[in-house]
């Protein structure tokens, strides 16, 4: 017994060289412990995309982005503009403003962009009165093209050959610029359409294979 307190019993130390048995408090049963998997649980893709795209069109909010979520979230600083409902589409092309484009492209470096021509070289257009005259007869000049020296407005010019443009052009392209000169500078003279091109373009197809001189074409009736 102890001297301190004699109703208390010490417990027999056990025997270092006993094997511990299964029933005494010092033996604690393992628990199986399953192996730590490899098997992660991962983040799900889908959440990815929608994460991802969202910040897309966060971003473009504040870029300006173009049109792409036009409506949706581009409405911050730096968003495209948002065209107004009364904004009117651009007027189509006439086809004087066709045939301006095409005189400037392949007229103009010899007859000037005011159709006032070169003195002794190149005749004016503007007022002449092969502009102004029997459109079957301009039709002709810019089909067949027009060599030797040719009287406009009582003065002379030696034009150089003038090229004609019947393989070059259709005959829309060429309504439309027969049509500018006819109605540019102050000439007043009537728009030419295609279909009168292509009678033209019939009715003397013989006579495309050389530029005319003044003198044919006066002949034509």
């Amino acid at each position: 017994m102890s001297n301190e307190n004699p109703q208390l019993v010490s417990p027999t130390p056990p025997d270092p060289d006993d094997a511990i048995q299964p029933n005494s408090p010092d033996f604690r049963e393992t628990p199986d412990i399953e192996p730590f998997s490899d098997l992660r649980e991962h983040f799900p893709v889908w959440l990815f995309i929608v994460c991802g795209f969202a910040l897309f069109l966060a971003g473009s909010s504040f870029t300006g982005f173009q049109d792409f979520g036009h409506g949706l979230l581009d409405k911050g600083p730096g968003g495209p503009a948002i065209a107004s409902s009364d904004t009117t589409q651009e007027a189509p092309a006439t086809p004087a403003d066709i045939g301006k484009k095409l005189y400037g492209q392949n007229c103009a470096s010899c007859h000037q962009g005011t159709g006032m021509g070169q003195p002794g070289s190149y005749p004016p257009l503007a007022g002449s009165e092969w502009v102004n005259g029997p459109d079957d007869r301009l039709t002709l000049i810019l089909l067949a093209g027009l060599s030797g020296p040719v009287t406009v407005k009582g003065q002379s010019y030696s034009t150089q050959v003038m090229p004609g443009w019947a393989t070059t052009f259709s005959d829309d392209k060429l309504a439309d610029l027969l049509t500018y000169l006819r109605t540019s500078w102050g000439n007043t003279s009537a728009p030419v359409k295609a279909d009168e091109i292509t009678a033209t373009r019939a009715k003397y197809a013989a006579s495309l294979n050389s530029p005319c001189s003044e003198s044919q074409l006066m002949q034509m009736k």
